[in-house]
């Protein structure tokens, strides 16, 4: 009888009554930290950027001489290091 009382008094509960709805927030004095890291993440993209140009420019004039593949290395070095930089913003995000 009592695990039929228990599994009907169970019965009415959510998984949203039962965990506490948490809402993340930044400590005190870490501002300053937040835009350092937003400001290193807009360097970095910028420099993916400018690495992406300069691959994209010496692969046009490699094309003459025949070493493309050292400027298409660099154009996926550069794809690589921004896709790196907006995903380490987000993931950083999660946890500050």
């Amino acid at each position: 009888m009592m695990i039929l009382e228990l599994l009907s008094a169970m019965s009415g509960l959510t998984p949203a009554g039962i965990v506490p709805d948490v809402s993340p927030e930044q400590p005190p004095g870490v501002e300053g930290f937040t835009t350092l890291l937003n400001w290193i993440s807009w360097a970095v993209i910028m420099l993916g950027l400018a690495g992406f140009l300069a691959s994209a420019g010496f692969l046009a004039f490699a094309s003459f001489t025949g070493r493309e593949i050292n400027g298409f290395k660099g154009l996926v070095i550069s794809i690589i290091v921004c896709i790196l930089a907006v995903a380490a913003a987000a993931i950083i995000r999660v946890f500050i």
